[in-house]
């Protein structure tokens, strides 16, 4: 009895072992995939954040574009102002079209706010990845720490069982 249950200590020992490897290995593939190195994330990081200003200041120029859009009567009456002459047929052409661009002008502002703002999710979820790989590597020196005084405490059990059968042998 006493000899089934040191041998399912041992298998459960092993065992043990043999599934925290598989973890490690797991762990250390994944690890492989997301790692980035900090010089990278930063210059991914500044380049994007370039982007989000570039984007951020087409944004505002359109939208300002688009307000003055709103106001077609009063920049007609501006340009007559400044001694430009503009015909009833031109006025109404002018009028209608600024109609039209002003839509597209928001619509173009917005589609440039919501990437910049897609591009900060980006940044985010990057830095984030980022931090899950240094804790990532944590956990892997911790598992390999473990792995091997495990296997350690598992060669002292075996050992021990091995001198105890001897022994055994020896009284009889």
């Amino acid at each position: 009895m006493e000899k089934r249950i040191n041998e399912e200590l041992r298998q459960y020992k092993l065992f043990k072992i043999q599934e925290t490897e598989s973890k490690l290995r797991r762990f250390q593939q994944t690890h492989s995939e997301i790692k980035e190195s900090y010089t990278i994330k930063v210059s991914k990081n500044v380049t994007s954040n370039i982007l989000r200003i570039v984007l951020a200041l087409l944004a505002v120029i359109i939208l300002i574009l688009s307000i003055i859009c709103f106001f077609s009567g009063n920049l007609i009456d501006f340009l007559e102002s400044k001694g430009e002459f503009i015909s009833i047929q031109e006025k109404e052409n002018a009028i209608y079209e600024l109609n039209i661009y002003k839509y597209f002008f928001i619509s173009l502002t917005i589609i440039l706010v919501f990437t910049g703002y897609l591009l900060r999710l980006n940044n985010r979820k990057r830095n984030s990845v980022y931090s899950l790989s240094i804790l990532l590597e944590e956990v892997m020196e911790y598992m390999e720490n473990s792995s091997n005084d495990d296997k350690r405490k598992y060669e002292y059990f075996v050992d021990s069982l091995a001198e105890q059968e001897k022994i055994k042998k020896n009284a009889i």
